[in-house]
């Protein structure tokens, strides 16, 4: 059996899917696209664009429930 959680979310999403499990699929997606936000929101942090960091927050609460 894998251990969808040792996987990277894209992949352990694909899996899920997959194999019929399209509630665990979903969750691993969240988990993929707020995984993507994080990134962006720290390298907008780096640039330190006040701008550019409201955008990406504005986004990533459209991401949680």
């Amino acid at each position: 059996m894998i251990n969808l959680i040792k996987l990277p979310p894209a992949d352990a999403e694909r899996i899920a899917y997959a194999e019929g499990f399209t509630g665990v699929g979903d969750l691993f997606a969240r988990v993929s696209d707020l995984e993507h936000a994080i990134y962006i929101l720290l390298d907008a942090i780096e640039e330190g664009d006040p701008q550019k960091i409201a955008n990406v927050a504005t986004n990533v609460r459209d991401l949680l429930p």
